[in-house]
């Protein structure tokens, strides 16, 4: 519900402040006075595209908001769930903690600022949203009905919606919309999979290849520095040998080996050595050295029968590590551990393949189950829509009957499409006549703006409970009305207000008698500037209103009197 409408420095709107109430609020004024503003102001808070011709004063900001009451119920948030913007939490988290009570509603206060450099800001409970989040958001607050509007009829969806509204099949609706979102999702996820698995096929075969290679090589990490080791020893063994040999003799088998030498020193010093403590250490220093050497000539003797020269096992490491940096230029490595990462490398590459594959069974097995259960949804979501046409289009033959098209004809084409959509797969054609004798056709090829604005307003009135809207406004409907007619269009106005909040810019009478609030938007000369203002009118006011509305700018007493009956015959 709106509750409040602040707008500042708009076309010829210096400063106007309205607050509004629940039920029927008339809104009137002679032509030119700025009721088309007022709603030009609202449609800016709805999503409107800004402009600097706005601006009252080109050199300040124009300012537009409104204070609106909304359900607390969280679950009229989720159509704005794929919409950019604050969530549920984020906007009314304080107020939240308050609410208890079912029913209970909060407050939203939404203000648009457009600059003089012909840009716009918008915020929602004082948080910046973007345009998209106010259209998405304005869906839910009003829906503002004029002659305009009428062209929603030509469109492909809103049929539907109507029809939907009038047969109250909302919850089967929600379940199509939610198994509808799924299909779209894991079609789209299953595609991207699929496309991202057959280019991963193409490669699969080569990076298959590559990792059987490395792993038919059975890389040992480190092996590569051991085998080069190896091979520069048997590429030299006769050089080894033959050292070593040589070592030996000089130590131990030689003409005057040095252990010898060593052992015949040991024991000159021996003899000595038990004269003075000195000796003893140098005796004891010479067998240390004797003892070692004597181990050195040992291992100097092992490679003489260790190291032979063996042409078929040089080959045979000569070929390993031929094959080593073989892999190591084919995948530009230089060790044996970044070989075996590579390997590690392909065998994951291999098993997400595999895991692809996997994943893309389950979803496509899920996209066939989503597919059946939408399918099945749209097939009674159809077969619903069908059985509501034939009352729905009763009911509304027998409005437009009051609102002075007594031989209207009004016939629904409903058709199954093999496509389906956010609707299902339903396709409805409207078709009209406002005479018995003419045979109906497309309704936007045969009715006039008259017809359409009239079949308009009783489908709003047919719709209402079920819209979920909170208010509604009608700019103008009743052009080229007058009489029984009027009164039956203020008649069906008036029931719509109570279901919902109604503002209603008139010019007739009829109309504004039934009223529970009535505002005048009048056009004055102050301060050297032409402004639109309005007021609220009670009592005698609002009583020479209706009258001139009956009687012109020339307000006799007869219109008064007259005016005085239509305000009396509503209360």
């Amino acid at each position: 519900m709106l509750h409040s409408l602040s707008i500042s420095n708009f076309a010829l709107i210096q400063s106007l402040e309205a607050g509004f109430s629940e039920g029927l609020t008339i809104i009137t004024g002679e032509t030119g006075a700025g009721k088309s503003i007022i709603l030009g102001a609202l449609s800016l808070l709805l999503g409107e595209r800004a402009d600097t011709a706005f601006l009252r004063d080109p050199s300040k900001n124009a300012v537009v908001e409104a204070q609106f009451s909304i359900s607390a119920d969280p679950g009229q948030w989720e159509h704005m769930a794929d919409v950019k913007g604050p969530g549920w939490e984020e906007l009314f988290g304080a107020e939240l903690e308050q609410v208890n009570e079912p029913g209970a509603s909060l407050e939203l206060v939404i203000r648009r600022i457009v600059y003089p450099t012909g840009t716009s800001r918008a915020f929602a409970n004082d948080q910046p949203v973007p345009l998209s989040f106010l259209k998405a958001l304005g869906n839910t607050l009003i829906d503002i009905h004029s002659q305009h509007e009428n062209l929603l009829l030509s469109q492909s969806d809103y049929p539907l919606h109507v029809v939907d509204g009038f047969a109250g099949h909302q919850t089967l609706l929600e379940s199509y919309k939610t198994v509808h979102k799924k299909v779209v999702d894991l079609t789209a996820k299953v595609r991207t999979l699929r496309a991202a698995y057959e280019k991963s096929q193409q490669e699969t075969e080569y990076i298959q290849f590559q990792f059987t290679e490395l792993e038919q090589a059975k890389l040992v990490e480190g092996e590569q520095e051991e085998w080069e080791d190896l091979l520069k020893i048997l590429e030299n063994a006769a050089e080894i040998r033959r050292s070593f040999f040589e070592v030996v003799q000089i130590l131990e088998e030689g003409q005057m080996p040095v252990l010898s030498q060593l052992r015949e020193a040991e024991r000159l010093v021996q003899a000595v050595a038990q004269h003075n403590a000195d000796y003893r250490a140098i005796e004891q220093r010479l067998q240390e050295v004797r003892i070692e050497l004597k181990d050195l000539a040992g291992e100097c003797a092992l490679p003489l029968d260790q190291v032979r020269e063996e042409p078929d096992k040089m080959e045979q490491i000569s070929e390993r590590l031929d094959l080593l940096y073989t892999l190591q230029r084919k995948h530009n490595v230089k060790t044996v551990a970044e070989l075996l990462e590579k390997m590690a490398s392909f065998e994951e590459q291999l098993q997400a393949v595999q895991s692809d594959s996997s994943l893309l069974e389950k979803w496509e097995a899920e996209l066939t189950t989503a597919t059946a259960e939408r399918n099945r949804l749209a097939g009674l979501l159809h077969k619903s829509r069908g059985k509501a046409l034939e009352p729905l289009s009763a009911e509304l033959c027998a409005r437009l009957e009051l609102l002075g098209i007594p031989h209207a004809q009004l016939l629904f084409d409903l058709q199954a499409k093999s496509e389906y959509g956010l609707l299902g797969n339903s396709h409805l054609q409207v078709l009209f006549s406002a005479n018995k004798d003419v045979e109906p056709k497309e309704l936007s090829r045969i009715a006039s703006g008259g017809e359409m604005s009239r079949l308009m307003l009783c489908i709003k009135s047919v719709t209402a409970k079920s819209a979920g809207l909170s208010t509604i406004i009608f700019d103008e409907v009743d052009l080229g009305v007058s009489g029984k007619i009027a009164d039956s269009m203020g008649d069906m106005i008036h029931a719509l207000s109570e279901h919902m909040q109604v503002l209603a810019i008139t010019h007739l009478p009829q109309v504004a008698a039934k009223g529970t609030t009535h505002y005048l938007v009048k056009k004055e000369w102050a301060q050297d500037t032409t402004q639109t203002r309005i007021e609220e009118l009670t009592g005698e006011e609002r009583v020479l209103e209706v009258a001139r509305m009956l009687s012109g700018s020339a307000v006799t007493p007869a219109a008064v009197e007259n005016a005085r009956e239509l305000l009396n015959s509503i209360s």
